[in-house]
């Protein structure tokens, strides 16, 4: 496990990894907790005192079916302050040793007169053990831990056969999962690589939907303990998923309808992610998607439980959206020089014009100012006046008067029959109503109604005399430039 693996589950339980280690009685808990201490946490505390202090507390461990634990035991007793990976990354560790749920075939748990009676915490009398044992090892699967490793085994440990832990096991697991806390299943076997162990992980995988490792406990090496927590990790919940898409896709108003499709695409997969593991998976499946061409995942932070995957869209997807946009379909590198020319441009003269025409459009009139390069000076010249100099220079600069002009256009011909003109009537009254877009293409002797409203508008505007246009402009000249802001004007 890597260095950032450890910091992210530090993250994850705040820096108190509290493990659990549950399952039927006699599969090898205890080994389990005695081997991971051995072999990862005592080498890694710094206090000598605190290490001699949890050594011996570890738990007591031997084959049989005779119970060892008799009572939930957490080591060490205050949490492990262990300091691990390249950067010394620091955390406490704390297993969660429980007596575990009591199968058939086991030993101690009885005495001459039945089933032992116990004092427990939670109960003022005495209790049977396995009463006991049961509770002890659900507060700790609902309360102390905040990792779950199930015990369980293949039949070749102890003299416990396979059938025996059935039941207790799949007990166990509900429960964890009925609360939802991340866990992974360990199958203690003699022959670990065996044919047995293996399609007995397959079938428990495909049972739980859960990480299933087959090893030896009482040898498990270095790796395979961080392997198991590793899994572990990867189980607990994902709390925030985000998809980078292209970028082009911000220029797309947010209701365009591919938008509409990658956002309810996205949010029909996103119900099936529950866990980190299923990033990956999730990866695989938005490729079902016709216009996805990749998926990838960018990131991922478990401690977090924070992930970003990388979308990219299919190269025809771009190009049917330039060609919504496009007058004619672009198709040579000429076209699209030619294009990009026009559009710088336009682009210029939108900038300009770009505010008075809003402003014409709010108020009812709007101004653009001149640019550096359209200013003409005139030749400075000294001036008197009185006993006082000074020196007088003019410039003149273009500057465009946008005006709002409100025109009337109406349509009113004459349609022959009553019934025809009803008719025509009750359409565009419909749509007037329901659909703005439909009036206007609604069809009038072969030409759409907006076309029809537009030449009416274009008659008027022609209709103004050159003239009337040219004073008009002279009198605003005079009144920008003179302050004539009383003038009386008449235009013959």
């Amino acid at each position: 496990m890597s260095q950032e693996v450890y910091e992210q589950m530090a993250t994850r339980t705040n820096g108190d990894i509290y493990i659990g280690v549950v399952g039927p009685v006699r599969v090898g808990k205890s080994t389990f907790t005695k081997r991971v201490m051995d072999i990862m946490v005592l080498p890694n505390m710094e206090d000598e005192k605190e290490r001699q202090r949890a050594q011996d507390e570890l738990p007591q461990s031997s084959p049989g079916p005779v119970i060892m634990t008799t009572e939930p035991k957490f080591v060490p007793a205050n949490g492990a302050q262990i300091s691990v990976g390249n950067q010394d990354m620091p955390f406490k560790i704390r297993f969660a040793d429980c007596v575990g749920y009591i199968i058939d075939g086991v030993k101690g748990y009885e005495d001459e007169n039945g089933p032992k009676l116990v004092h427990t915490p939670w109960h003022n009398d005495p209790i049977p053990f396995q009463d006991a044992a049961k509770i002890g090892t659900d507060k700790i699967i609902r309360e102390h831990a905040n990792i779950g490793v199930v015990m369980t085994t293949d039949g070749t440990v102890n003299g416990i056969p396979r059938e025996s832990v059935r039941q207790a096991e799949q007990d166990i697991i509900d429960q964890l999962q009925e609360i939802g806390k991340p866990f992974v299943i360990v199958v203690n076997s003699k022959m670990p690589a065996h044919t047995t162990a293996k399609e007995l992980c397959d079938e428990l995988h495909e049972r739980y939907n859960a990480p299933v490792i087959s090893t030896s406990v009482d040898q498990m090496t270095l790796n395979e303990v961080k392997h198991i927590l590793e899994e572990a990790l990867y189980e607990f919940p994902i709390k925030k998923l985000e998809m980078e898409k292209p970028d082009w896709l911000d220029v797309l108003e947010e209701n365009h309808e591919l938008n509409k499709l990658i956002k309810q695409s996205i949010d029909n997969w996103k119900q099936s992610v529950n866990k980190i593991r299923d990033i990956e998976r999730l990866t695989k499946e938005l490729l079902d998607e016709d216009f996805i061409a990749s998926a990838q995942v960018k990131s991922v932070d478990a401690g977090l439980g924070h992930a970003i995957i990388s979308l990219q869209l299919k190269n025809d997807i771009f190009k049917n959206i330039c060609d919504e946009w496009l007058e004619e379909p672009i198709q040579s590198k000429k076209d699209w020089l030619l294009f990009i020319k026009e559009s710088q441009q336009a682009r210029k003269s939108y900038q300009r014009f770009h505010e008075a025409i809003e402003q014409a459009r709010k108020d009812g009139y709007g101004v653009t100012l001149p640019t550096l390069q359209e200013f003409e000076p005139s030749r400075p010249e000294i001036i008197k006046q009185n006993n006082f100099f000074g020196v007088r220079m003019e410039a003149k600069a273009p500057s465009y008067h946008i005006l709002r002009i409100d025109m009337a256009a109406e349509f009113a011909p004459l349609i022959g029959s009553e019934f025809h003109s009803q008719q025509l009537l009750k359409d565009l009254t419909y749509a007037f109503l329901h659909d703005r877009d439909a009036l206007w293409e609604t069809q009038l002797f072969g030409t759409p109604l907006f076309e029809v409203m537009k030449e009416s508008i274009a008659y008027k505007t022609d209709a103004v005399p050159k003239h009337a246009k040219a004073r008009m402009r002279q009198t605003i000249e005079k009144m920008v430039n003179k302050g004539d802001s009383g003038m009386v004007t008449f235009i013959l």
